[in-house]
């Protein structure tokens, strides 16, 4: 509850003891010392505000008119009952008023109504008039009902009026402070700022001074506890129904300023005192809203009674299936626009155990139902004082629960799971997440149905599809099994592009990196081979993953050119297998343009690719050649056996010539 204003310059309660005798005027100001006094408004504390009001007040107050000054809120916070009579009503004294009121310092609550009370005991007014004038920025913070305060002085016979002054409060405040005013036959001002306030205290600190004779003496008329009655119902002659009724006066037959309300209930009339005039009655039940005009007349009663509308009741439930456990769900209520949601209405929720409700207007509407992914739409109508029942039967749901660890076994680890729907073995549209941690378990609620998990953990990644089954709980453990294959290089700055098989010849997983950076990937148990390439160079090794083997792989491409096995000189080789790479020669492709030929040298034909018939042909006469050179040699010197023992040794000079010629010939063919 807001705190009263700032200075809450308030009450000028004017006494007129004797005063045709005195025809001397009273007044007290009861002055607002309360904590929200240290509000502020452009910039400004109220106190300061309120304080210059009333400096300025005091500075022309009429000397004829005596005051006193009442404070509360100033010595302790919380106390409703620090009220303290600073000044006792007298011939003013100015100075010392003002500086009474710039050294107060608020604190406390803002205790209205035991204020008003208390001015009204030490002053002992009884019969004659009073007037008080109340400031304030907000409601009383300890009692409930300043205005039922107003009016109980009144019943106990004391003559009084009372000023309201509003300042910078909001309207639903207005009409309470509005309340205070009209139940006494006082006028209310709403001044929103420092301005409009001087202005209205110096417009009521006149009031004060002015002392009217009484009247002519007029019959006594009862005096009536209020002028208005409202009550309301669906139908004409139907049951009394609760509808807030709101009062305004009457602005050309449109509703202007508030004035307050007289609320109906279901076995009570609600009921306002007001002055005399035309007024308009603003009635709200349900969605329904009523405007009524009315006039106030001297001395009579109003008696208003407001045919609303007529509602009925939706009650809602669900369930995953027909007949099934019922389940929480949300249910919005729309307008039916031609069989599409229309305007929202309101919402009827439904729980496991309850039904959800609402009471609407008569008509048709349309449900949306919603629970997990499901959404349902269900048209209904709703008729006079009934209860229309919609079950929704939404589509049945399953539980998936995972966990991760980083081998077979292992300490589970926190991994973010993201769950997909399954399209065609690849995941499609994401459903939601199911993250599990060292010690718990991650857990989605989904409807039955086919889904790929994508977890992840660290620089690791893997898919799992599962399937989701009607009230079954699907557990999914992921063992991301790190793999890290790593290489050495001659040069270590240089890119080496990978590519990982499967046994059957499946490409898992490719990916280029520095040499010196490590390749990181998971892998199902099972067997694997790896190439690795190096600028033009290419090399393959074979691995095995589980088993008890290695999670790691060195791979040494120092030098593609030799097979041979390397053994690695590096710590991690304690944990890694190092492999022989093999390296791949590049396979001589055939073109459409390529020709073999066939060569004929002693007896034995050669086929070589590449070569014309004339390249073969003088290949071949070339081989020929040295044929017969060999014969001419050895039949020259046949006759002697010293000459066949030289024939011999030119026949081996010969052969090795041959054997020569038929290297070089290799050379040329490849």
């Amino acid at each position: 509850m807001k705190k009263l204003l700032l200075g809450f310059v308030f009450v000028f309660a004017t006494l007129f003891t004797n005063v045709w005798a005195e025809d001397n005027p009273r007044a007290v100001i009861i002055f607002d010392a309360s904590g929200s006094m240290w509000g502020q408004i452009n910039g400004k504390a109220k106190i300061e505000i309120a304080r210059d009001a009333l400096k300025n007040v005091v500075k022309e107050w009429n000397p004829n008119v005596e005051l006193g000054l009442t404070v509360y809120g100033h010595r302790k916070k919380g106390d409703c009952n620090d009220i303290e009579t600073v000044i006792p009503v007298g011939k003013v004294d100015k100075n010392n008023v003002i500086r009474t009121v710039m050294g107060i310092k608020p604190k406390g609550k803002t205790p209205i109504s035991r204020s008003l009370r208390k001015v009204a005991d030490e002053i002992k007014y009884t019969e004659e008039k009073v007037t008080i004038i109340l400031i304030s920025d907000g409601k009383e913070t300890c009692d409930p009902d300043p205005c039922g305060t107003a009016k109980e002085l009144e019943k106990e016979g004391i003559d009084f009026v009372t000023h309201v002054i509003g300042f910078n409060v909001d309207k639903k405040t207005d009409a309470q402070l509005e309340c205070i005013a009209h139940a006494t036959g006082g006028e209310y001002f709403s001044a929103k700022n420092a301005a409009a306030l001087n202005k209205a205290m110096k417009v009521i600190a006149k009031k004060v001074e002015v002392v009217t004779p009484p009247p002519p003496a007029k019959p006594k008329v009862k005096k009536l506890d209020h002028t208005l009655e409202t009550s309301a119902s669906e139908k004409e002659g139907g049951k009394w129904v609760a509808a807030y009724h709101g009062i305004y006066k009457d602005d050309n037959g449109k509703p202007g300023e508030s004035v307050r309300s007289a609320s109906s209930r279901k076995k009570t009339v609600g009921s306002a005192q007001i002055p005399v005039g035309k007024y308009i009655l603003k009635s709200t039940y349900n969605d329904f809203t009523k405007f009524t005009p009315f006039e106030i007349k001297p001395g009579e009663v109003t008696k208003i009674h407001v045919v609303m509308g007529q509602t009925g009741i939706v009650e809602t439930s669900a369930s995953e299936k027909e007949g099934g456990k019922w389940v929480a769900a949300y249910h919005g209520i729309y307008q039916d626009d031609n069989g599409k949601p229309g305007e929202s209405v309101r919402s009827a929720s439904s729980r496991k155990k309850t039904v959800g409700s609402a009471q609407i207007p008569v008509g048709k509407y349309i449900l949306k139902s919603t629970y997990n992914d499901f959404t349902k739409f269900t048209p209904f109508e709703i008729k006079p004082g009934e209860v229309t029942k919609i079950h929704v039967v939404m589509g049945q749901t399953g539980i998936v629960e995972t966990s991760a660890s980083e081998k077979e076994g292992g300490k589970w680890v926190a991994a973010y799971h993201g769950i997909y729907q399954d399209d065609n073995g690849k995941p499609g549209e994401s459903v939601r997440s199911a993250s599990s941690r060292k010690k718990t378990v991650g857990s989605a609620q989904i409807p039955v149905g086919k889904y790929i998990l994508k977890s992840t953990y660290n620089d690791f990644t893997k898919f799992t599809p599962f399937e989701i089954k009607p009230g079954e709980v699907t557990k999914i453990h992921v063992v991301f099994g790190q793999f890290h294959i790593s290489a050495k290089c001659a040069d270590s700055a240089v890119n080496v592009s990978y590519e990982v098989y499967a046994a059957s010849g499946q490409l898992i997983d490719d990916k280029t990196l520095k040499c010196t950076d490590t390749y990181k990937l998971t892998l199902d148990d099972g067997k694997y081979r790896v190439e690795a390439k190096v600028g033009e160079g290419m090399g393959e090794a074979a691995f095995t993953v589980g088993a008890g083997n290695p999670s790691k792989l060195i791979l040494d491409l120092s030098n593609l050119n030799h097979e041979e096995e390397i053994k690695a000189d590096t710590p991690e080789a304690q944990e890694a297998v190092v492999v022989p790479v093999t390296p791949k020669k590049a396979e001589v492709q055939k073109t459409q343009n390529s020709k073999s030929s066939q060569i004929n040298i002693g007896g034995k034909k050669i086929e070589i690719e590449g070569m014309s018939e004339k390249e073969a042909k003088q290949v071949e006469q070339l081989g020929a050649m040295l044929g017969a050179l060999g014969g001419m040699i050895k039949g020259a010197n046949a006759d002697t056996e010293k000459q066949e023992q030289k024939q011999k040794a030119e026949d081996a000079e010969a052969d090795k010539e041959f054997d020569e010629m038929s290297k070089d010939l290799d050379m040329f063919t490849k």
